[in-house]
């Protein structure tokens, strides 16, 4: 037999074993497998209970912003165009603080760079084809600053805030969420909207007290406040520790300067974002400055003194409801940051 013939004999007897062993498999899963009874049906849904239905996220309303000089009945015909029932229309709500902004060219940003020093304006938000800067109450009341905008003939506008109420029998939102923020994408390529955003649920506040406000202290300031909370978590780690100095409003630039001295004194995070705190300013400093003697000198210098925060966080709602609409949420907070002892508010979980 020749080398060819001899290989294709081998190739035949392992393919008749192949086949063999395949024929002995199919037999043994035949005989293990569990005969069903054919006269019982068999029910492949998912069983649904009817009386838990998904409940899909909702929203109460909105907070839109328009520009300077929209008018109610503007408001009115701008939001007839739009697939919402309106409850309620609050305009020029004190629900959020106008605030005070500038409309610049595109190819005209260049041009104002001496504007733009961290202190009065915050990062330009595109609109169309041109940009939007925010302006500090601050620096509307600085004459160089003045004088700057009025070399370039530039305005400074003032936004209407309004909060659109929906229509909402049951108290849970008055339509999807998916679909309020579909509707506000909308409203903002609307040229008379700034922003536009739902009003949606809000868990918690974390509350930022002065250096040493015990926690009695804490729950005796909140009680006096129409705030629905259920539990109080003291002294919270939720952020790092904020380091901070207490700078009377005259003095504020003066510090301010002498800080830039070291960046890493200042939190980057903070650096434009000083709480301004009836007469006095709170500046932010890091941990790192309080252990350098170049910083501790400047400090007493300027007769100052760094103070630690106590921050806590408050779960909202009441019983079983652990959480408020941001809109209630907003007036809690109007309120509570005018309290002395309170440094910063904000609301966190929203959803």
């Amino acid at each position: 037999m020749s080398k060819i013939s001899k290989e294709i004999a081998v190739f035949i007897v392992f393919l008749a074993l192949v086949i063999l062993v395949g024929l002995f498999v199919d037999a043994s899963s035949d005989n293990m497998k569990t005969p069903v009874d054919t006269k019982i049906p068999v029910d492949t849904k998912v069983p649904v209970d009817a009386k838990t239905p998904f409940q899909e996220k909702q929203v109460a309303g909105f907070f839109i912003e328009f520009e300077e000089g929209t008018t109610e009945p503007e408001v009115k015909a701008i939001l007839e165009n739009y697939n919402m029932t309106i409850n309620t229309i609050d305009y020029n709500s004190d629900i959020m603080p106008s605030r005070y902004y500038m409309i610049l060219d595109r190819d005209k940003t260049i041009d104002i760079e001496e504007l733009v020093d961290d202190i009065n304006l915050t990062s330009p938000v595109r609109k169309g084809s041109n940009y939007i800067l925010t302006v500090t109450e601050q620096a509307i009341q600085d004459k160089n600053f003045l004088a700057i905008l009025e070399k370039n003939n530039l305005p400074v506008k003032k936004s209407v805030y309004c909060y659109i109420g929906l229509e909402d029998e049951s108290k849970s939102g008055g339509i999807p969420e998916k679909d309020a923020y579909q509707i506000a994408n909308e409203l903002e390529r609307n040229e008379k909207v700034l922003t536009a955003s739902p009003d949606t649920k809000v868990y918690h506040l974390l509350i930022e007290f002065e250096d040493g406000t015990t926690e009695p202290e804490v729950k005796a300031i909140l009680e006096k406040y129409n705030m629905t909370m259920n539990t109080i978590e003291y002294n919270s780690d939720l952020q790092p520790e904020r380091y901070y100095l207490t700078v009377d409003a005259d003095k504020r630039m003066d510090v301010r300067d002498e800080l830039r001295k070291d960046e890493n004194w200042t939190d980057p995070i903070y650096f434009n974002h000083d709480i301004k705190k009836g007469n006095s300013y709170i500046i932010t400093v890091t941990e790192q400055a309080i252990q350098d003697e170049n910083f501790l000198e400047i400090l007493e210098k300027n007769n100052l003194q760094v103070k630690n925060s106590v921050l806590c966080c408050i779960t909202l709602g009441d019983g079983s409801k652990k959480w408020i609409w941001e809109s209630d949420e907003r007036r809690i907070e109007n309120e509570v940051k005018k309290n002395e002892k309170i440094l910063t508010i904000i609301s966190s979980g929203s959803t």
